[in-house]
């Protein structure tokens, strides 16, 4: 009787799961269908194209400008030395003037100089007469040859002592060798001079330098002779021309000595003033472009967005100069770009947008 009952109830369950198992069947059915044709609805929906604004834009000439920073240097700096000894007699400048070339700054005492001066004209004079006695006598036969060559040894020896006290005393006399300012003065009245002493620093500011230095790169734009302007931090803008470029580079910088050479007749510009070094390079096509228009694709590569045919383009740049208020781009095709300046944020490249031209 049990068994009977145990039987009857599994039929039942039987049942009941058979018939669950339908209506899961028939419920995962529909839901696939319903789904498909939602899909499907969504598919057939055309795709939505993005409005971006384009500008047209042309290349232009455009002169690549290298920028050096440096110090403005004197052309030249002197510092004269005293040719002989004695006490400082005399000075006709101070510290900080401007001296003509050949003009006298200082007198040593020359009192002992004039009477060595002396001492030696009165010695070549004597033998002077010495020697013509002598050449006369070597002619009649009296005086033999050494004697004659003995007389016109001493004349000569004498002859040169006499041009050196010339000389120191000519010494005595400090005078500028070139159009100069009075940087540095050394002595003062009374002051005792040893030969090679310090008497003063004179500088030359015309022309005037502006030294920069240059990297391995810009190094090989530059040469002898290429006009450049520089820009100095008193507001000077003044023309100028290289006239030097270092052979070998700074051992720990790496980088090039650069001089700039600038006329300086009225003698403003002073020495040691900061300033920009502008070397305009050769003319080439490029593109001025706003900042703003600069992004990156997916490597990380720099360029800009522009449309051909109504499908985006992703182009990388070269970039010759920024402004601050843009950028100067290599021009590699002398052809105008279709670039996007407004929405390429919201465009991938090979995209088909709708374009709105500004100049349309």
């Amino acid at each position: 009787m049990l068994q009977f009952k145990l039987i009857s109830s599994l039929k039942k369950n039987k049942k009941i799961i058979l018939f669950s198992l339908i209506i899961m069947f028939l419920f995962i059915k529909f839901f696939k269908v319903e789904n498909v044709k939602s899909t499907s609805n969504e598919n057939s929906e055309p795709p939505k194209i993005q409005s971006v604004l384009i500008k047209k834009i042309a290349p232009e000439n455009f002169n690549e400008t290298i920028v050096l920073r440096g110090n403005t240097q004197s052309s030249r700096i002197v510092v004269i030395k005293a040719q002989v000894e004695g006490r400082v007699s005399a000075t006709f400048h101070k510290k900080g003037d401007f001296v003509k070339a050949g003009k006298q700054i200082l007198l040593i005492d020359p009192e002992d100089k004039i009477a060595k001066s002396k001492e030696m004209e009165a010695l070549l004079d004597q033998r002077k007469k010495e020697y013509e006695v002598a050449e006369k006598l070597y002619k009649k036969g009296f005086r033999s040859e050494v004697k004659l060559s003995e007389s016109r040894t001493k004349f000569e020896s004498s002859l040169a002592k006499f041009e050196k006290s010339q000389v120191e005393l000519s010494n005595t006399n400090v005078t500028i060798p070139f159009d100069s300012f009075l940087e540095e003065s050394y002595v003062e009245l009374g002051t005792y001079l040893k030969k090679g002493d310090n008497i003063a620093k004179i500088v030359d500011l015309d022309p005037i330098f502006l030294v920069a230095s240059a990297s391995e790169k810009e190094i090989a734009d530059l040469k002898i002779g290429q006009k450049g302007i520089a820009i100095l931090s008193n507001g000077k803008t003044i023309e100028g021309f290289i006239n030097y470029i270092s052979a070998s580079a700074d051992v720990k910088t790496r980088n090039f000595t650069v001089q700039l050479e600038l006329k300086n007749s009225n003698k403003t510009i002073l020495d040691g003033l900061s300033g920009e070094m502008h070397i305009k390079l050769k003319t080439q096509k490029a593109f001025f472009i706003p900042s703003s228009v600069v992004t990156l694709d997916n490597k990380g590569k720099l360029g800009i967005k522009t449309v051909k045919n109504n499908i985006v383009v992703f182009q990388p740049i070269n970039i010759f100069s920024d402004t601050g208020k843009g950028y100067w781009i290599e021009a590699s095709k002398n052809e105008k770009l279709d670039l996007v300046v407004m929405g390429q944020e919201y465009i991938l490249e090979n995209e088909t947008i709708n374009p709105e031209y500004m100049n349309e």
